[in-house]
């Protein structure tokens, strides 16, 4: 477990004053961006969450594209095994809200990159409606 004192706690909680959870299932945890560690897309991972029951991790970062704004969550589970679309379902409502639309991409294989386990999701601003859907 990582230990941060006083004023790395303090700046952490004020860097992640406006990310909180939409739900008090999750817990707050340092993230790779500011433990400065990892590089690329991962080193700027800025926010860290667990789950109450210690199942799920996940951790996000905000990014810009043509699209708007979108919050980029990596989700693995402890078991490193499947994760079914109904927990990614619940995963999203709790921590962005029911009423944000989030995707998941299959890439062409040419960029596919499968090193963790982990899944992604590509949550909208709330109010984005894509051009598609059942």
């Amino acid at each position: 477990m990582i230990k941060l004192n006083r004023a790395e706690r303090r700046r952490n909680e004020r860097e992640n004053a406006n990310n909180k959870p939409k739900s008090n299932n999750w817990i707050t945890k340092p993230s790779p961006k500011q433990l400065k560690q990892g590089s690329g897309w991962f080193g700027e991972l800025d926010r860290a969450y667990v789950d109450i029951n210690s199942e799920y991790a996940v951790m996000v970062r905000t990014i810009s594209t043509k699209w708007g704004t979108v919050d980029h969550a990596c989700i693995r589970n402890t078991k490193s095994t499947d994760i079914p679309w109904r927990e990614k379902q619940r995963i999203k409502n709790e921590l962005f809200g029911q009423d944000r639309t989030a995707i998941e991409v299959f890439p062409a294989e040419i960029d596919l990159v499968d090193e963790a386990n982990m899944y992604h999701l590509w949550v909208f601003e709330k109010g984005v409606k894509l051009p598609f859907g059942l």
